[in-house]
């Protein structure tokens, strides 16, 4: 069975298309006409003049996307055209099928003119043209053109998992629609999450509320009338006055009502937070709290008060009557590719909304050189790695401007020269008088500069990382040449260890994703949402194995021995990665990063492949459920099994050594092995 390659340069047929579509679709200002013009001419055009009408537009989106996607896109609306005129002529008699191929004709005529601005109109724009008036439907009509190739993706993602978990097409066709099936209520559930997740991204921006001109309309008027640019005044970055305070008085609860802990504490300006915490403990939940976004309710609830004074617009805020349309934070989340919505670097910073006013082209550009994004100008996010997509969020909406900064496991994805950027934006917010809350599993970086810790739940004992020397065995296996990188490194021997470093878009996920495809190897994405099927545990837990799922649809719930095995198996890793306590009713997409990250590592720990491939394995993971998972990597190891995991983490690079482990870094176009 060959393994397909997820999460490479996707590239929808649906959605926007590129700057060169934009630059050759509609201008900017006649798209609405264009979009009226298109599908009333259709329908008033003689048969003679229909076919001059569609082949100018094939020839126009030819030039603008390629004969590939249009062909692609004829494969969808072809078939279903044609199926709906076979409908027509069942009802009305085949001797109207000239009007009815008339109709089709017109109808496909229509699709492709629509079609056109769907792929030539960025979704950016559209929240830019609504943000003076009605701003969130031109919020909700780009977080819909923006989910569609996304929700693509996620389904291509869904069917190759399946794949990758040994369900195979049997020789029932009834047998393998229904093993289909039962991923699609997993990525409905997905994809409503994904949906929301770009909703809660645009509000806490303040891209909700409409914008409104601060210096009067006047002399926008003026200014207009001597050809200037018309710009929002912004709130001039300046240092906080000791008003800016932030007060608890929380208990926050998980499903089922456990509490895990109350606080009761004054945050003032010119301080930096660290919020440490178990994995699912609800730190991130307070962080969309503080931040506006979020209701107090479902997954983890949150009791009791929360207040924050000295905001530079808003002056006094109780949070608990959130969420707000004003942006009351700058809060940079978790997994930056759920949280973009603009569809390149530069449109990023276009609908940045900050209280410091937009980004002018010398800002964003000096920006750019500051986090090394600045030949990525005009990249889509999707196709940056996740440390490029993490820098993206952080240069684009750090708001100087913004007295309290949310920064939720901002660092995870970052290489050491990010951090150091990061760490040097968060010093000098700090000197301005600024609170910065920052949430992170790593504290060894973080504890050098915070001022408070705050702990939520279990306070953790401090970790020493399990180390174990394995010896190696036979050559299991060689990672492909690149076109990033070329190597000459020595064959991976069974129960080697292999770290893999390098700086942000080196390489290192295009390397364990090429090594997948090739070699017919299983691995684990940074997302955990790549790798979960089910919508709800129980239902994950059940198609993470075929001879699983086979006995959860059996009427008799006697199990057979080798489902009772596995079974058996599941529940052992289950309690060894922290899993064991979730209920089975749960949604899986109500549970944390930490424990989506688990869930997801199960099916590739119960297969015990010959070669491991983890991406980011620290993502989301608090020291002792990182331990835990550490111990499973070395038992894995005794067994036989080469694991190669990616991080940045210093941490692991030193347990990798302890552990004998190879230390792999892309540089310069090169995969080297670095001795010692």
């Amino acid at each position: 069975m060959k393994f397909a390659s997820i999460g490479g340069d996707f590239i929808s047929v649906w959605g926007w298309q590129g700057e060169r579509a934009a630059r050759l679709g509609p201008p900017r200002y006649s798209r609405i006409p264009f979009l009226i013009l298109v599908i009333v001419l259709p329908l008033l055009l003689k048969p003679e003049h229909l076919g001059a009408w569609t082949a100018f537009l094939l020839l126009w989106s030819g030039v603008m996307v390629g004969v590939r996607t249009i062909l692609r896109w004829s494969r969808v609306w072809l078939p279903l055209s044609v199926l709906y005129g076979l409908i027509l002529l069942y009802f009305s008699g085949t001797e109207n099928w000239p009007h009815v191929l008339l109709l089709i004709s017109r109808l496909i005529a229509a699709l492709l003119g629509m079609q056109i601005l769907t792929w030539s109109v960025p979704p950016s724009d559209i929240v830019r043209a609504f943000e003076w008036f009605l701003p969130r439907l031109g919020v909700s009509l780009a977080i819909a053109l923006r989910l569609v190739p996304r929700l693509e993706e996620s389904a291509k993602w869904r069917l190759e998992t399946l794949q990758e978990r040994g369900f195979v097409e049997g020789d029932s066709t009834l047998s393998d629609l229904r093993t289909r099936a039962s991923i699609w209520p997993g990525w409905l559930a997905d994809s409503l999450d994904h949906a929301h997740d770009l909703g809660d991204a645009v509000q806490s921006r303040g891209i909700l509320a409409p914008r409104r001109w601060r210096h009067g309309v006047r002399q926008r008027i003026v200014q207009f009338a001597l050809g200037e640019d018309i710009r929002e005044d912004g709130v001039t970055p300046h240092h906080f006055s000791d008003s800016v305070q932030l007060g608890l008085d929380l208990e926050i609860r998980l499903p089922g009502g456990r509490s895990v802990g109350r606080h009761k504490e004054l945050l003032r300006g010119g301080s930096i937070v660290l919020l440490r915490g178990p994995s699912g403990s609800g730190k991130s939940s307070l962080l969309r709290l503080i931040a506006g976004v979020s209701p107090w309710q479902h997954p983890v609830s949150i009791h009791g008060k929360a207040h924050l004074s000295g905001h530079p617009v808003l002056g006094e805020v109780d949070l608990s009557d959130g969420p707000f349309d004003e942006a009351i934070a700058c809060w940079i989340p978790q997994d930056p590719d759920r949280h973009g919505i603009a569809e390149s670097v530069q449109r990023e910073f276009n609908i940045a909304r900050r209280l410091s006013g937009p980004w002018s082209q010398q800002e964003m550009l000096e920006s750019l050189r500051e986090w090394r994004l600045f030949s990525k100008l005009e990249s889509k996010p999707e196709h940056l790695s996740d440390g490029e997509q993490q820098r993206l969020l952080l240069a684009a909406h750090l708001d100087p401007a913004q007295p309290v900064w949310l920064l939720d496991e901002a660092d995870v994805h970052l290489d050491e020269e990010g951090f150091i950027q990061l760490g040097k934006a968060v010093v000098k917010h700090r000197a301005r008088g600024g609170l910065v809350v920052v949430v992170a599993h790593r504290h060894a970086r973080w504890e050098r500069i915070a001022d408070v810790e705050m702990s939520i739940g279990d306070v953790l004992s401090i970790q020493d990382y399990p180390s174990t020397w394995v010896e190696s065995g036979d050559e299991v296996g060689l990672p492909p040449q690149s076109v990033l990188f070329s190597h000459e490194i020595n064959p991976v021997r069974a129960g080697d260890l292999i770290l893999v470093q390098g700086a942000n878009g080196t390489g290192k996920t295009t390397l364990l994703r090429e090594w997948s495809a090739v070699a017919n190897l299983p691995w684990l994405p940074t997302s955990p949402d790549q790798r979960l099927l089910g919508m709800t545990v129980q239902e994950e837990l059940d198609l993470q194995h075929p001879v699983l799922y086979q006995q959860s649809l059996m009427v008799d719930s006697t199990r057979s021995e080798e489902a009772e095995k596995i079974a058996v198996m599941q529940s052992a890793l289950r309690l060894e990665l922290g899993l064991s306590h979730l209920s089975m009713t749960t949604p899986v997409h109500d549970l944390s990063t930490g424990e989506r990250r688990r869930l997801s590592l199960l099916p590739l720990l119960m297969r015990n492949p010959p070669i491991l491939l983890l991406d980011e394995i620290d993502h989301g993971l608090d020291d002792e459920t990182l331990a835990g998972l550490l111990s499973q990597i070395n038992e894995t190891r005794k067994k036989g099994s080469a694991v190669v995991v990616t991080s940045h983490s210093p941490d692991l690079t030193a347990w990798a050594k302890v552990c004998g482990g190879r230390i792999w870094r892309i540089e310069k176009g090169r995969l080297e092995e670095v001795s010692g």
